[in-house]
């Protein structure tokens, strides 16, 4: 654009249209008007977020292109579940948020309910814990993070279960914050018991026609034998080899990957059961009820918090008939290694599932005969 006045020469006109740098550096012009808004640099990157005041959250924000994209956003709904739900969305979660009862001491905390297992421990339940902090109210705690094993706290005040296990929720402590999490993760399988099994804990009955099952076949005692005698042979060979389980102390036994056993957990639901709504033990969709002439049976474990973490389980088998070492209390859920002695393994199937502190595994067999 000329700045020449009206009575330029031709001479003064013609040199300034030949110096004119507009078409040289208008282009430039324009793009630097962009450049931060549209594809900033990454030397860009550090200078932007001092600008836009977002420094605090760059210890839990890797994607710094993230960050600064919907940065403003946040910062304008700083202290709303909206903020919440835009800081969890950069490291790739969602979460509902449970307020506490407004009549408990803690009235102020929450917690967070997420539809998904976190992926890991380290480094993401940190970075969940301080984008969550920034984004609400100050006077709002987050006090928990939940998925799936979700045991709250039984309200016992003024009484004498004041104060004990009881009054405390689920979950464990593993950051510097002391936020408790409290997750859980389900593993079901469904099991076929072969003959080489059964034969090996002593509870086979070779399969059999019309001719029914004799007396002297049967793996149960004669007192525990509440069979009508005009029972489906089939359906009682069924029943008789469940129902052969029960009462009988089964581990579930957790190999790592070199093989080296990880520990045993004692199961916690032994039972032969038939199908029906709303049972007490879900698998599959279903749930299963306990009955004495059930043909299916059902098995449960459930790791602790804790248990084992830091390495990846890569077996999961049944233990039957073992016995513990000499030494170990009698009322332990959780052995190591060398404190289970002898027994037999069915039921042996691979997995690929990494133990964490924070998730109790909650292990199920279906088994069929």
């Amino acid at each position: 654009m000329a700045l020449l006045p009206e009575n330029a020469t031709p001479y003064e006109i013609a040199l300034s249209k030949a110096i004119e740098p507009t078409a040289l550096v208008e282009s430039g012009i324009n793009a630097m008007r962009r450049i931060k808004h549209v594809s900033p640099r990454p030397s860009m990157l550090p200078f932007l977020v001092w600008e836009y005041g977002l420094g605090e959250l760059t210890p839990y924000v890797p994607n710094l292109y993230q960050l600064i994209d919907q940065g403003v956003r946040w910062q304008r709904l700083r202290g709303t579940v909206s903020a919440v739900a835009i800081g969890l969305g950069w490291i790739g979660y969602t979460a509902t948020i449970e307020e506490e009862w407004t009549g408990r001491t803690w009235w102020n905390s929450f917690q967070l309910r997420f539809p998904q297992l976190p992926a890991q421990d380290d480094p993401d339940l940190e970075r969940i814990e301080g984008i969550t902090r920034l984004s609400v109210p100050l006077r709002s705690q987050l006090r928990r993070g939940v998925h799936y094993f979700d045991v709250d706290a039984v309200q016992l005040d003024h009484n004498r279960l004041d104060d004990t296990y009881l009054d405390f929720e689920s979950g464990i402590a593993v950051t510097d914050a002391g936020t408790l999490w409290s997750f859980g993760r389900p593993l079901e399988f469904e099991h076929e018991l072969t003959e080489a099994e059964g034969s090996a804990i002593g509870n086979w009955i070779a399969p059999v026609g019309n001719e029914g099952i004799k007396w002297v076949t049967l793996t149960v005692p004669w007192v525990d034998a509440h069979y009508r005698w005009a029972e489906n042979p089939a359906a009682l060979r069924r029943a008789v080899m469940a129902g052969w389980f029960v009462a009988k102390p089964l581990w579930m036994r957790l190999r790592a990957q070199n093989g080296a056993v990880i520990g045993f957990r004692r199961c916690r639901a032994v039972s032969a059961v038939q199908q029906q709504l709303e049972g007490p033990y879900a698998f599959g969709g279903g749930t299963y009820e306990p009955a004495a002439s059930g043909q299916i049976l059902f098995v449960e474990a459930m790791t602790d918090f804790d248990d084992a973490a830091g390495v990846v389980c890569t077996e999961i088998a049944l233990i039957v008939g073992a016995t513990m070492a000499p030494g170990v209390k009698p009322g332990r859920l959780w052995l190591g290694p060398d404190q289970l002695l002898d027994g037999e393994a069915i039921a042996v199937k691979p997995v690929s599932t990494p133990l964490r502190r924070t998730v109790r595994e909650q292990i199920k067999f279906l088994m069929r005969y």
